[in-house]
């Protein structure tokens, strides 16, 4: 079902567009600023509605709130196990999706872990010259 579009719901997808990866609560932070008035409920109603109508993705993390992105292009991710933060990787190769009597697979996503640049122990550059 095609649900028509509405002011609140592209209010929404444009805070989500400006984020990257943020939990539902991010957008309507945002939106407590941007647009003052609109309602966490209205946030987080339009977020499932934008993932059902495939203008963003739902991602799940263990032990983390579920993310949205706005990029639905088929890519996978890295999330960094030290700060959390979470990056787009191209996905140049694609699994074949599995067959069976029991499911029918239309998308895959692929999630890795470790630490990001910013998080991974650096050696201490003064030392390793002496």
């Amino acid at each position: 079902m095609k649900r028509r579009s509405t002011k609140q719901r592209e209010t929404v997808y444009k805070a989500l567009m400006s984020l990257y990866h943020p939990s539902a609560e991010e957008v309507y932070e945002k939106l407590c600023v941007d647009a003052p008035g609109i309602g966490r409920a209205t946030v987080f109603r339009n977020l499932a509605i934008l993932s059902e109508e495939g203008r963003a993705v739902k991602l799940f993390f263990p032990d983390e709130v579920v993310r949205y992105d706005p990029n639905i292009d088929g890519h996978h991710h890295f999330m960094c196990r030290k700060c959390q933060r979470i990056i787009d990787l191209p996905s140049t190769e694609r699994l074949p999706l599995p067959k069976s009597e029991e499911f029918t697979a239309d998308a895959q996503t692929i999630h890795f872990y470790g630490l990001c640049r910013c998080c991974t122990p650096q050696k201490n550059v003064e030392s390793s010259k002496k």
